[in-house]
């Protein structure tokens, strides 16, 4: 008898796989509600999904993870920003004198959207620039002043970056 139960019980596992369903098994079946994926797997909150482009539906991305550009469309261009970009350069003069200030003006109908300094010269390891900043919608400045007075020259120069802005 000992031999024999392992086959039965093989054999009664083999039917109720074949067969697939037992007592048991089919009141867990039944105890558990259905997945709601699978009753609503073709929409998002009501919404429902649509192989091609449809008013109302939700429509895939594309293989490079953007919707096509017959889904979004496109506007019509609007104005430029900043147009007509320029920069304006004042230096000083190549002298020993300290302390030296520069102010780059934009010319008419351009403003200042950016400057900057910078220093030149034999002795322009000597000199730092303390100061740089617009004056005004049109205009940036900078100064600088020798750190040691060394008696070398050096230049400032200021940029202004000027665009016209809308």
């Amino acid at each position: 008898m000992r031999g024999r139960l392992p086959l039965v019980l093989s054999l009664v596992a083999l039917a109720v796989a074949v067969t697939g369903f037992t007592g048991l098994g089919e009141a867990a079946r039944n105890a558990l509600p259905r997945a709601s994926f699978a009753n609503n797997a073709h929409r998002v909150d009501g919404i429902h999904a649509s192989r091609r482009p449809r008013a109302g539906y939700l429509y895939p991305l594309g293989r490079n993870r953007k919707f096509p550009a017959a889904v979004i469309g496109t506007g019509p261009a609007g104005p430029p920003g900043v147009s007509a970009l320029e920069i304006v350069t004042l230096a000083t003069a190549a002298d020993s004198s300290t302390p030296k200030s520069a102010t780059a003006s934009c010319p008419a109908g351009k403003k200042v959207v950016a400057g900057g300094a910078r220093v030149t010269g034999t002795g322009a390891a000597e000199v730092a620039v303390s100061e740089t900043y617009p004056i005004s919608a049109t205009q940036w400045a900078a100064l600088a002043r020798e750190i040691n007075a060394v008696g070398s020259t050096w230049m400032l120069t200021t940029y202004a970056l000027c665009a016209i802005v809308r």
